[in-house]
């Protein structure tokens, strides 16, 4: 049986609250060399991804000799703040600082999920001496024309958050400044493009909550990226198979051994 990996709780300040999150690295601890990657969950979930998406990523990536860092961005996981004061522009900050934190001087693997992975695109795009590669997973720009073009997020009519002052997403209120950022012109694309590293951008074809055609516009945009289709999978890549197929990517652009 292999022994588990070393798993420590993490805490990183921004703007007087606090992020919390985890991290993950061998049983006898990181090399000096180990490849440092960061995982910045979607919306609505937290440090340890969807289903355990995060989890199970860290575990296989910290067998094989790296150290890998997860936050739930604030007001979601156990992190301060609350989901209605959540705005992409302060994720996109958030995860800037993140990924200041945890350089060390070499640099940042980033690998990303859904909105995190438009967020993430945005931040590389603003410290790109500090990512060594950017890798996406179904990145979730549809936000945008969700809002502005069918007034819904994710299906759910905009309508009735405009009454009532907040969206709920399932139980939790979403601010209305989170929509007022996006209808007011948020660019989710352009700036992208000042990150020219190395680049995944990973999207399945039974993604119902964001279409391939999203995940092949940062692919377009991102001058090092290669776009891999996934027949079948979904938004959450609920299966083993698929889920498989994300981390064989990971590891091929990381040099990692099997």
């Amino acid at each position: 049986m292999s022994r588990d990996p070393r798993v420590s709780p993490l805490t990183l300040d921004h703007d007087g609250r606090t992020l919390r999150g985890w991290q993950w690295e061998a049983p006898e601890g990181a090399s000096a060399d180990a490849p440092r990657v960061l995982l910045v969950h979607g919306f609505s979930t937290d440090a340890t991804g969807g289903n355990q998406l995060f989890v199970q990523t860290a575990r296989h990536l910290a067998e094989r000799g790296a150290v890998v860092r997860s936050y739930s961005r604030l007001g979601q996981g156990l992190s301060d703040g609350g989901f209605d004061e959540i705005t992409i522009g302060d994720e996109v900050d958030q995860v800037v600082r993140m990924i200041r934190d945890f350089t060390g001087g070499e640099g940042v693997h980033v690998v990303a999920h859904s909105l995190g992975a438009v967020e993430s695109a945005l931040a590389a795009a603003r410290v790109p001496e500090l990512v060594r590669s950017l890798t996406l997973w179904s990145p979730a720009g549809v936000v945008v024309d969700d809002i502005t073009v069918h007034d819904a997020i994710q299906g759910q009519p905009l309508a009735a958050a405009r009454a009532q002052g907040w969206f709920d997403f399932g139980g939790m209120p979403l601010g209305m400044a989170f929509i007022d950022e996006v209808t007011a012109g948020l660019d989710v694309y352009g700036p992208v493009s000042a990150y020219t590293g190395p680049a995944d951008v990973v999207h399945g074809t039974a993604d119902a909550i964001v279409p391939v055609a999203y995940g092949a516009r940062y692919a377009e945009l991102l001058s090092g990226a290669t776009l891999t289709v996934v027949d079948g999978a979904d938004h959450g890549w609920s299966s083993v198979p698929f889920r498989r197929r994300l981390l064989d990517i990971l590891d091929a652009r990381l040099g990692l051994a099997g």
